[in-house]
């Protein structure tokens, strides 16, 4: 299927037919498929999984059981690894409250161009106790730095920001020569590579990054880890039994770790994304977005005045333009149907990497994205002009 042909399955093209989207980074599209599974679940079997000793109870119950089938095929991990979240920042944060159960003194290993997700929610939850903190860049930086103090890294495998990949393989062979748990921020790369559950020990990621909706998405988290490991959220599905003044029973079973009504719909609609993801040969789509962030790269750099800090071949490309500050950039594209980011993208450690700038203006593809998405962009940069003089 060629580029043109897959915007025809997304409806907000249809809807939105002059639209450049550049914006994937944060939000992608979603195909007509996963839509209708929404709605087919309001349609048709809207109840609750509680209501469980009936047909539509079943059912409902079964198709959530498949859609962790689905992540578990797609990521290598087992069914009862898998906890439904409502995304990556969910998952952090949950993981971080574990760990900080079982986790009292030591160093804890950041990237300086993680998201702050992948940064507050440890120090938050860690502050009072006797933790410190580092941040690294490189991925030697990593491998120097993990010693007998380490007990956590927190690392994306794929940034949202320089796009920076970390070697995963080789900083989690390092963390096991320690004991050391590592957490995989994949909320990038889960769209963009092959994902595999064998060179970390936790891993999160959001639904609405993957064609999915918004609202969803999974930590997973080794068996062996996860056993020693307690729930940080309470409520009805997970509770056994209540008895005397405040003792009671918790279920032994992946509800445990999922109490209260789930986004249903929403989960059955991330089930559809990963199926969809999935049914496209993954290295030709691999390849075609490198072909095109190649093409965007060398055709940026036909703007005046432009400075690009990403790599030929990113999917992620960040770029300034002299004396025109990244808002304004942005702003411009924006009021002409242009969509793309401006800032630091939640990633502010990287501000303090040298001869890197504090805001960028960030273009992010997709399976959709084409030459002429490109050269609509590469044109109105060019037509801006003196974006001074504009505003």
């Amino acid at each position: 299927m060629n580029i043109s042909d897959r915007k025809k399955i997304f409806p907000m093209f249809k809807n939105n037919p002059e639209i450049v989207y550049l914006d994937n980074a944060a939000l992608t599209f979603k195909p007509k498929i996963v839509i209708d599974k929404g709605v087919e679940y309001y349609e048709k079997y809207s109840i609750s999984t509680r209501t469980a000793d009936t047909k539509l109870g079943i059912k409902i119950n079964q198709d959530l059981k498949n859609t962790k089938e689905i992540i578990s095929k797609f990521i290598g991990c087992k069914e009862q690894e898998i906890i439904f979240t409502s995304g990556t920042t969910d998952g952090l944060n949950q993981i971080a409250k574990m760990l900080s159960e079982v986790i009292d003194n030591g160093t804890i290993l950041f990237s300086f161009f993680n998201h702050s997700s992948a940064i507050v929610p440890f120090i938050e939850t860690f502050k009072d106790k006797n933790i410190k903190f580092k941040y690294c860049e490189t991925n030697d930086d990593f491998l120097n730095s993990i010693n007998e103090d380490t007990k956590l890294v927190v690392i994306p495998e794929s940034t949202n920001n320089f796009q920076i990949q970390y070697n995963l393989n080789e900083i989690y062979k390092e963390c096991k020569k320690y004991n050391a748990i590592l957490v995989n921020d994949c909320a990038q790369a889960i769209v963009h590579k092959k994902i595999v559950f064998n060179n970390c020990d936790v891993l999160a990621f959001s639904g609405n990054k993957i064609y999915g909706p918004t609202g969803t998405g999974a930590l997973i988290i080794k068996e062996e880890l996860l056993e020693k490991l307690k729930p940080v959220k309470w409520g009805g599905g997970q509770v056994q039994n209540i008895f005397d003044l405040c003792g009671w029973n918790i279920r032994n079973s992946s509800s445990k770790w999922e109490p209260g009504t789930p986004n249903f719909s929403g989960l059955l609609q991330l089930g559809a994304a990963i199926k969809f993801f999935t049914s496209f040969d993954m290295d030709e789509m691999f390849n075609e977005e490198r072909k095109i962030a190649e093409y965007a790269y060398d055709k940026l750099l036909e703007v005046p005045d432009i400075k690009i800090d990403s790599k030929r071949g990113d999917k992620i490309i960040l770029f300034n333009i002299k004396n025109i500050p990244a808002q304004e950039i942005a702003s411009y594209l924006g009021n002409r149907n242009i969509y793309v980011r401006s800032g630091a993208f939640c990633a502010y450690k990287f501000k303090e990497v040298p001869n890197l700038s504090n805001s960028y203006v960030r273009i992010s593809l997709a399976m959709y994205n084409s030459k002429s998405d490109i050269n609509k962009l590469v044109k109105e940069l060019k037509n801006g002009g003196n974006f001074i003089e504009i505003f």
